[in-house]
């Protein structure tokens, strides 16, 4: 069948011309707006046909809804290996929504969101008046990965987002600390979280992880911690429990010896009773709080300790992972110590090693030339 004969050409009493073709439900489907021509027509019929056989053809009635609305849906619809978003990270999708990316491109109907919309709100959001580099980062790949379902649910025909490098984040590097600031952080804490101190930095645990700790996942005579549960906790929702991060992140964590006694020494005095007790309460037995631990207790005690502006306890984790890398940890080794699925943190950690490994070798060197002024023993 020739495309001339795909579909039909009629002329309307205004004098203009009607495009229309039969789907393959036997529904009329017209083109969206009428033709000065007939040849006009017939083009608009040749153009379809070929979409419509290559797959690529989109409804011109689909895409109507603002980005807004059909970003919500794909929040509370997302899926993610087959289950649902994390509560943590929908929040998290929520407010750079909410903060970032509904302000400039909320109203805008899906198909009519193009790529030079999206490179003007980029450009606003990484510029110096923006936010930095990495939350702009963030929403870009958020913004990306919305529009990559629309193409997918054949709303728009391509996805705008196409801006090389713009998802990449280029954080600038987290403080690392020395064994003596770790050492001063442990003895500048209350007696009551010098074991969460110790724990966070030898294994490697995330705080939602500690929080969620329960006597019966320690096992001091074996001297390993197991991880099965973190702590959620979502604005405006109560606490509940669930699994870690992802499947990597339930593992069973050797702890070094050195910090036994302390965990023996807090299971005894500040710890719940009982097998299902948490591990890591507040004074008044409660459990930890994120925020409330982060400036009465983290804050005062890095001060003290003389760390760096800015350190979190996340960073304990990888200075955990660097001494591990430092003495001999394998790539699949510091990947099950973090609980991570990917190896990229893991060679990180290994790569921040050997390059310091290759300065201390270097500044060995220097200190010899200048001490005798040869470059050899």
């Amino acid at each position: 069948m020739s495309r001339r004969t795909w579909g039909t050409v009629r002329r309307l009493r205004s004098g203009r011309y009607q495009a229309r073709y039969t789907d393959d439900t036997g529904r009329q489907v017209s083109a969206p707006s009428t033709f000065a021509t007939k040849a006009d027509g017939y083009r608009w019929l040749a153009k379809t046909q070929t979409e419509l056989d290559s797959g690529r053809w989109i409804d011109p009635k689909a895409g109507k809804e603002p980005l807004q609305v059909y970003a919500e849906h794909w929040v509370e619809t997302r899926l993610v290996r087959g289950r649902p978003l994390a509560p943590r990270t929908a929040e998290l999708y929520r407010a750079q929504l909410k903060n970032h990316i509904v302000p400039s491109l909320g109203s805008t109907p899906l198909r009519q969101l193009e790529a030079s919309s999206v490179r003007a709100w980029y450009g606003k959001l990484s510029g110096p008046a923006g936010p930095g580099q990495v939350t702009a980062a963030k929403c870009y790949r958020l913004l990306r990965a919305i529009c990559t379902t629309a193409v997918d649910d054949n709303l728009i025909a391509r996805n705008p987002c196409s801006i090389r490098g713009a998802g990449q984040e280029r954080s600038s590097e987290r403080p690392m600390f020395t064994l003596a600031q770790v050492q001063a952080l442990v003895d500048a804490v209350e007696d009551r979280w010098r074991a969460l101190i110790l724990l966070a930095a030898w294994t490697g645990l995330r705080i939602g992880e500690l929080s969620a700790l329960r006597r019966e996942h320690l096992d001091l005579k074996a001297g390993t911690v197991s991880v099965k549960s973190a702590v959620i906790d979502v604005i405006g929702q109560e606490r509940s429990y669930g699994p870690p991060k992802s499947a990597a992140g339930r593992r069973a964590v050797a702890i070094p010896p050195h910090i036994i006694g302390d965990l023996e020494h807090h299971l005894a005095t500040y710890a719940q009773p009982g097998a299902h007790g948490l591990v890591f309460v507040g004074p008044k037995g409660g459990p930890i709080r994120r925020n409330n631990f982060a400036s009465r207790v983290w804050a005062p005690a890095a001060e003290a300790a003389g760390l760096p502006a800015g350190s979190h306890l996340h960073d304990l984790r990888g200075w955990g992972a660097t001494v591990a890398a430092r003495h001999g940890a394998t790539t699949r080794e510091l990947m099950h110590r973090l609980g991570h699925a990917s190896p990229a943190a893991a060679l990180r950690y290994q790569r921040a090693e050997q390059e310091r490994d290759a300065a201390l070798a270097a500044a060995m060197s220097a200190a010899l030339r200048h001490s005798d002024g040869t470059t050899s023993a």
